[in-house]
């Protein structure tokens, strides 16, 4: 999978080695507070990075990439495009240690993803799903020139779904 490139951070594709820094964002109450415990150990974490971001790069090409700061190579979180079988659409989606919220870092990295998706695999439709709480969230996907379009259950959570739309796209 490709690495991507902004003025502040790196994106490469996530890999077993990052299980441990992935599992200590997993495992602050801070960044989870929308979304929910997902792995409570680092072996857990490892076998998420196999049969998710690791097997979507195999089976789709793409998947979340780590996010890396360039100045200092710390893992400070991960951004990108992820398929979902479920909903039959792309999604970015994005997290971050809250050391670095607030700083535009997430808007840069998603903007460099979508980029890709677009410029690189041809997507013609991205989406980003948030809690309707999760007001950083949505005003990240609306920096992004997403727009709100409906209100859906994902997974068992209500979500607001918005869009980003290629103009061609009918």
């Amino acid at each position: 999978m490709k690495r991507l490139t902004t003025d502040r951070l790196l994106l490469r594709p996530l890999t077993l080695e990052d299980a441990g820094a992935l599992n200590r964002l997993n495992a602050d109450p801070q960044v989870m507070r929308y979304i929910g415990p997902l792995q409570d150990s680092v072996e857990k974490t490892r076998r998420y990075l196999m049969d998710g971001p690791m097997a979507d790069y195999h089976k789709y090409g793409f998947g979340r990439h780590a996010m890396l700061h360039r100045a200092s190579g710390e893992f400070i979180g991960f951004c990108g495009l992820k398929y979902l079988p479920e909903l039959d659409e792309v999604d970015v989606g994005y997290r971050l240690l809250p050391a670095y919220w607030g700083q535009g870092l997430v808007t840069e990295a998603a903007l460099e993803t979508m980029r890709f998706g677009r410029e690189d695999l041809g997507l013609k439709r991205i989406i980003g799903l948030a809690m309707p709480d999760n007001q950083a969230s949505i005003k990240v996907l609306e920096k992004l020139g997403m727009h709100f379009e409906k209100q859906l259950a994902h997974l068992g959570t209500e979500c607001v779904c918005y869009c980003w739309e290629c103009e061609q796209a009918s």
